[in-house]
């Protein structure tokens, strides 16, 4: 599954990736205003295999709510996310993975609203990621902490699938992103 979706993805990157990008930031403002409290600070994270960009929605939702922005550092293996405050103009460097973010310079920050890539995505917010359990891990603290933030998938619409397997301790999406729109998971009782 994850083969077949990451294939679909790179193609919607190829075809559209900067048109899908400029989608969602345009729609920033009907997002924050679906939210049911603003943000104090909001995690995106920096695209890479395809993923689609989410750092001119970033920008865009952190003008529309005031909010602070952040970016993922991956610290260790196994280990959950950490996170740092991050400007536009702020230079970012390779870490762990090839994955750009700020430098050790930048503030540490805990968001209390997550922009989250993902693989695949099902109508439920069942979310497929790359495999690496990182962001798992990070909402499982987060929740153990009671700081559990809202968490909103970002996808081109292509990564909608009819069914995304799911473990025990997996976590729903509160929000689909894609180009197309807002979607509000279906919860099966």
């Amino acid at each position: 599954m994850r083969r077949d979706f990451r294939r679909l993805r790179r193609a919607a990157a190829a075809a559209g990736g900067a048109d899908a990008a400029a989608a969602l930031a345009a729609g920033a403002g009907a997002l924050a205003a679906r939210l049911s409290r603003p943000p104090r600070r909001i995690a995106g994270y920096v695209a890479a295999g395809g993923e689609i960009d989410v750092l001119p929605l970033l920008i865009s939702l952190g003008a529309a709510t005031g909010a602070g922005l952040c970016l993922p550092v991956v610290t260790a293996p196994d280990t959950p996310l950490g996170f740092r405050a991050w400007q536009p103009d702020a230079p970012l460097v390779a870490g762990a993975f090839g994955i750009l973010m700020p430098d050790e310079t930048a503030a540490p920050c805990v968001p209390d609203l997550l922009l989250m890539p993902l693989v695949a995505v099902d109508r439920a917010g069942r979310r497929l990621g790359q495999g690496g359990g990182f962001y798992d891990r990070t909402l499982a603290a987060a929740e153990a902490g009671g700081r559990m933030p809202v968490t909103i998938g970002v996808c081109f619409a292509v990564q909608l699938a009819d069914d995304v397997p799911a473990g025990p301790l997996d976590r729903p999406l509160d929000l689909i992103l894609t180009e197309r729109g807002l979607l509000v998971p279906v919860r099966c009782a």
